[in-house]
């Protein structure tokens, strides 16, 4: 009897197994812990489909991987700098906007829409979340707020006696040195880029770091520095949900910049079609509200925004809005690898003073 139970449980499992390895099966490149699970679940469910998703832990890594000529990934989430690198090396095919029918139900918000409308991006992406970068402080000291407010960038450059961490990336070291100085985030001029270097020498960073920047304003260890957006909000969601002191706050410059995640299809994705599905899905206007509360970052659709920021969802304050009325937001753009060599040497002096 025991035998022909284990008999019946094994053929069952293969059968499963089959089933399952002939439906056809989606790669899905992403940010960690960046989409509901439950919803990709629901469009396997829908379509019939596998959903295989994995993880990223940065751009350059998913640019690697879209390198490889035996990636075969179907849609990728990355931000706009690196959306611009991906089309500049033939690897990215355009969208197909035709067969997004949830695309036409929805707005782009305007102030986002016109940062790429009109860039090389635009025909190649999907809006998927945007946000800023600024700074974050600990709020124990109570003249801090007053500090980082009154001297916005200055406030990570001339610090004084507050430690100030820097985020040990070329890019976002570079932008923020370019909007402290009053320039563009994209500037190749010479002058203005040497002027970014010897800012970034002369701030006397206390740390430099990424992800862990945000603990060590949590912590203490540092006064202020400079975060994503992101980086801010999920340190205080994670504190409202475990009901802890929230001992810190995200101050957003007035002129500062705008990232945008996107997806995107590469070029070698051996289901376009199902891709774009994919896609569609996820603008849906109650799956697109349902992935955004999940992310908890700023939508990029006005229909979805305004559902967010309502009594229901909770999400009006005032670091929210990646673009209030007033501010000057600029999107950050790979440009060429020649810029960007000079950025990371930059950095590299810059540390090493």
């Amino acid at each position: 009897m025991k035998k022909l139970v284990l008999l019946f449980v094994f053929v069952a499992a293969l059968t499963t197994l089959v089933a399952c390895s002939q439906k056809p099966k989606l790669y899905v490149l992403n940010w960690g812990d960046y989409m509901d699970t439950d919803l990709i679940a629901a469009f396997e469910e829908e379509y019939g489909v596998q959903v295989s998703y994995k993880p990223a832990g940065s751009n350059e890594e998913m640019a690697t991987l879209l390198q490889a000529s035996n990636t075969p990934y179907d849609i990728v989430i990355p931000s706009d700098y690196m959306i611009d690198k991906l089309i500049q090396e033939d690897l990215l095919q355009e969208i197909q906007f035709d067969l997004l029918t949830n695309y036409e139900s929805l707005n782009v918000i305007d102030k986002l829409e016109t940062l790429y409308q009109d860039s090389t991006i635009a025909p190649y992406l999907v809006p998927y979340a945007w946000g800023t970068i600024g700074i974050m402080y600990n709020t124990t000291n109570p003249d801090l707020k007053t500090f980082v407010e009154t001297n916005q960038w200055g406030a990570l450059f001339q610090s004084g006696s507050y430690r100030a961490g820097m985020y040990d990336s070329a890019r976002d070291a570079v932008a923020s040195a370019l909007l402290y100085l009053g320039y563009h985030v994209n500037s190749d001029d010479t002058t203005e880029l040497a002027a970014a270097e010897n800012a970034l020498k002369n701030a006397g960073f206390t740390a430099w770091g990424e992800d862990n920047l945000k603990g060590l304003v949590i912590s203490g260890n540092l006064d202020l520095a400079l975060v994503y957006s992101g980086d801010y909000f999920s340190e205080y969601y994670v504190a409202l949900e475990d009901e802890i002191d929230i001992t810190f706050d995200f101050y957003v410059p007035d002129v500062t910049n705008v990232w945008l995640d996107a997806m995107v299809i590469p070029k070698n994705s051996q289901n376009v079609e199902l891709a774009h599905q994919f896609i569609d899905f996820f603008l849906r206007p109650d799956i697109a509200i349902q992935n955004s509360d999940y992310i908890g970052y700023a939508p990029c659709y006005q229909q979805v925004y305004d559902l967010m920021i309502s009594e229901e969802y909770g999400y009006d304050f005032d670091t929210f809005d990646p673009y209030p009325a007033g501010a000057v937001r600029q999107m950050y753009v790979y440009g060429s690898d020649d810029r960007q060599n000079r950025i990371v040497q930059i950095l590299s002096r810059a540390k090493s003073e």
